[in-house]
């Protein structure tokens, strides 16, 4: 669990205070976007995923308590949400003095203010804290992590034109694509979706999203101007999407380009089939600038991998998965759900990892070509209230490293939950059970006398969480 998360403080040269905690919950397919009318537009739709409490309890995500905001008549609101968590990570030395701690913490507190039924400002902040952290401490890559911070997560205006065009202007929370691991049309946020997390922990992203919607074709229209570093006009980024729905399918067409960055083109379709919620969603980028890397990395030779470009090639990335929900009594169910992700832009040698850890390339999640995952989901079994239980398994195709995990919720005092946890690396070593061996090399700073990151075997870990 905490390896995760490191890398992927390397990978986006950000601190993720709250670290994965587990696949995201299988989802029943989202609700048909047709159905639009203000309240929807400014207080954001009730969260309708059956699995909205799937992992620990009945956690408040963003668009939960946008969705409580939006059935209140207050004018003025203030609340938030408390995270409290331990992990422990265990490595393949069974050596109980060295198994590692964390207890990375979060609340955000949040004020939404509506002067009137079409306008509405909303700003929302994060502050973090680490118990187990001392002032200076490194990660495993000798890369700074804080023990505290402060942040702001959301901060944007909503109103309307004439009633017919909705604008929204500032950080925003945003997420395109029908995919539960694995999003390849995600295009404006600059990190990828975690797919351990049981919140989406991104920030908000700077956007003029308008929106413009068609009831009698039961679509969406958006155009976005992309503000995201935005220090001169030409570097505004621009993107557009159009949704339709009918019946239980919906269908998606987005695009998004940049200066210096690569044109995306993507869709996305979620449909229903008798007992069994389908998903497929894929893009295609054109321009890709960063390089690409063929060879091995040999620190005794220095031996270095060799740089190629990509860039007059469109590459490719689709997810596709489905879900079934058994009933095994007149109340209780069963889900079932799995997913594969061809990712084109991954590599087929975990030889590579290291050198993308070395030049900041290393994305989890997306470092393979191909991968699979698969969970299974009970919610409140027979007279057992106010609990689930769920099994998951990621696997790296490509290296062969694979990630499972049982997870236990409960929710007690109607807003605490308690999630508890264990997960298990196996398989080859590669992403989802890395290690790192580089020999003492005589003269370079920091490795005269080698460096090793031993596999992590066993994470366990328990979280509590609060809304108010």
């Amino acid at each position: 669990m905490i390896w995760l998360l490191l890398l992927s403080a390397i990978a986006n040269a950000e601190d993720s205070p709250v670290p994965p905690e587990a696949p995201l919950p299988p989802e029943a397919p989202p609700p048909s976007s047709s159905a639009i009318d203000e309240g929807a537009l400014f207080g954001g739709s009730p969260d309708t995923d059956p699995a909205a409490s799937l992992i620990g309890g009945p956690f408040t995500s963003d668009s939960t308590i946008l969705s409580r905001l939006g059935a209140t008549t207050d004018r003025f609101a203030i609340g938030g949400k408390l995270y409290m968590r331990l992990d422990a990570t265990q490595d393949t030395d069974w050596h109980l003095p060295s198994t590692t701690l964390a207890s990375p913490d979060a609340v955000y507190l949040y004020v939404d203010g509506r002067p009137n039924d079409r306008l509405r400002a909303f700003v929302q902040g994060k502050l973090t804290h680490d118990f187990t952290l001392t002032e200076g401490a490194t990660d495993a890559y000798g890369q700074p992590i804080n023990v505290s911070s402060v942040s702001l997560d959301q901060l944007w205006l909503k109103f309307d034109v004439g009633r017919r065009v909705f604008l929204t202007l500032g950080d925003q929370k945003l997420k395109w694509g029908s995919g539960r691991f694995w999003n390849p049309t995600d295009f404006l946020n600059q990190q990828v979706l975690d797919p351990l997390a049981a919140y989406d922990l991104r920030p908000g992203v700077p956007l003029l999203k308008v929106h413009i919607p068609v009831q009698a074709l039961g679509a969406n229209l958006y155009a976005i101007a992309n503000l995201d570093q935005a220090s001169a006009v030409d570097r505004i980024g621009g993107a557009v999407r159009a949704e339709w729905a009918g019946g239980s399918t919906e269908f998606a067409v987005s695009g998004a380009a940049r200066k210096d960055q690569p044109v995306r083109l993507g869709a996305d379709l979620s449909t229903a089939i008798w007992l069994v919620d389908l998903h497929v969603e894929g893009a295609v980028r054109h321009g890709e600038p960063a390089d690409f890397w063929e060879g091995g990395l040999d620190i005794e030779t220095l031996d270095f991998p060799t740089a190629y470009s990509r860039e007059r090639e469109w590459i490719p990335q689709v997810t596709a998965g489905a879900q079934i929900g058994f009933n095994y009594s007149t109340e209780d169910a069963v889900y079932l759900g799995g997913e594969y992700f061809y990712n084109g832009s991954g590599y087929s040698e975990p030889s590579i990892y290291p050198w993308l850890l070395l030049t900041g390339q290393y994305q989890p999640f997306y470092l393979g070509e191909h991968y699979a995952a698969a969970y299974i989901f009970l919610p409140e079994p027979g007279r057992i209230e106010d609990q689930s239980y769920t099994a998951s398994a990621l696997t790296n195709l490509s290296d062969g490293s694979v990630l499972t995990r049982v997870d236990w919720s409960l929710t007690v005092l109607t807003q605490l939950s308690l999630n508890v946890y264990a997960q298990y690396h196996f398989g080859d070593v590669g992403e989802f059970n890395f290690s790192l061996d580089i020999p003492a090399v005589p003269g370079v700073e920091g490795l005269e006398e080698g460096y090793s990151i031993t596999p992590p075997t066993l994470d366990l870990g328990a979280g509590l969480t609060v809304a108010f």
